[in-house]
């Protein structure tokens, strides 16, 4: 009888995933799972409707489309002054999971140890579990969630090498500052670690300063992957387009392990989201100020049930101290938010390896207005600070 694999001992569907089947289920509404469910810009929509007959439907080369990558290199020079060469340090990617896992399949060796800062978005731990890859832990404790130099310098191990980083994170929203990046710059450096720093909601952030890529403090540019992806800023997740960028030695490596692992990125998405990339200001300024407004609609939702939502600086959840419910964990308020106001979320448990200090659920706000109306006044009407 064929047997499944060592290396999926132990794994099974992501707490986010089944936290949407329970929702299905229960008729409840779903603030767990990050699906961006806000419309794309109507314009790209059109202008995709026009041109699909006329784009290629055959492979692009592992690279991706010369005119995507063109049009990466582009933005992110005007959004954060990264500067990347897109014939040679820019990959086009099956989303930014397809672009992680091709980077830790062509950069690491089993075995490897990968500092992870807690709470991390869970794909990270499954996708090192599937490589035979070891998480090594740094925990960041609430509310600041900021990093402390001399908990990640103990956390570095002889089989450390590699760090990955997400800013605006998943699940609180932190936007690491100068400051922690170039700590994180100086223990890469001295230990010589790969940097890998998921950036795919570098345009979903509150507040006057601009994303902050990694890739622009210190040392990082020579030793950095940088991810990214569409989904997240032009509400496009299901089109599964993301890019890689960094040293081309790197980027060279990341292109024959994609290769080998899904062959290119969608073709005829690469064209439509070039014209995503090249989208004007106005875009942007429209775009962060609606999700600003979701933010603070459903934070004073949490605060009216007598929960303690954080303030996010980025991205589009809320990561909620649910304490004041006495409950012993994340998967119990969420279980409670679920039976008693039909909202689901995602225990904080999902983002950690061992269990958190407090009892957290993260929520999603990309979703329809009318759903994030229905849901503030489930919340403000619920009973959920006793059992």
């Amino acid at each position: 009888m064929a047997k499944v694999a060592t290396r999926m001992r132990g794994l099974q569907q992501s707490a986010l995933g089944a936290m949407t089947v329970r929702c299905q289920e229960l008729g409840a509404l779903n603030l767990a799972q990050g699906l961006s469910q806000v419309p794309p810009p109507a314009s790209l929509l059109a202008e995709g409707a026009r041109e699909f007959e006329t784009v290629g439907h055959s492979y692009s080369q592992p690279e991706g489309l010369a005119v995507f990558r063109e049009a990466v290199a582009g933005k992110l020079k005007r959004s954060s002054g990264l500067s990347v060469e897109p014939t040679t340090q820019v990959l086009a990617t099956v989303g930014a999971t397809g672009a992680l896992m091709a980077t830790l399949t062509a950069l690491l060796d089993p075995g490897d140890g990968v500092v992870l800062f807690e709470p991390f978005y869970s794909y990270y731990l499954s996708s090192l579990q599937v490589l035979n890859l070891r998480p090594e832990p740094v925990r960041l404790t609430g509310p600041g969630f900021r990093i402390a130099e001399e908990s990640l310098r103990a956390a570095i191990t002889e089989r450390t090498r590699a760090m990955i980083v997400c800013t605006p994170n998943n699940p609180t929203g932190r936007r690491l500052t100068a400051a922690e990046l170039k700590i994180v710059s100086a223990v890469a450096e001295e230990h010589d670690l790969l940097v890998i720093t998921d950036e795919v909601y570098e345009d979903i952030y509150f507040g006057p300063d601009p994303h902050l890529a990694a890739a622009t403090v210190g040392g990082l540019a020579e030793r950095t992957v940088t991810l990214g992806s569409l989904g997240k800023s032009f509400s496009v997740p299901g089109w599964r387009l993301g890019y890689a960028c960094g040293p081309e030695r790197l980027i060279g490596a990341i292109r024959i392990a994609a290769d080998s692992l899904v062959v290119c990125a969608p073709a005829p998405l690469q064209a439509l989201g070039a014209r995503a990339l090249n989208l004007d200001d106005d875009y942007y300024r429209g775009f962060r100020a609606m999700y600003d407004r979701k933010r603070r609609l459903l934070a004073e939702g949490f605060a009216a049930a007598g929960l303690s939502p954080n303030e996010p600086e980025g991205a589009y959840y809320l990561f909620v101290d649910c304490s004041r419910m006495g409950v012993p964990s994340g998967v119990a308020a969420a279980e409670r938010l679920l039976e008693n106001g039909l909202v689901g979320t995602v225990p904080g448990e999902a983002f950690y390896l061992n269990p958190p200090d407090r009892p957290y659920v993260r929520a999603c706000f990309s979703v329809p207005d009318d759903v994030l109306a229905e849901a503030v006044d489930r919340l403000a009407s619920g009973d959920f600070l006793h059992g």
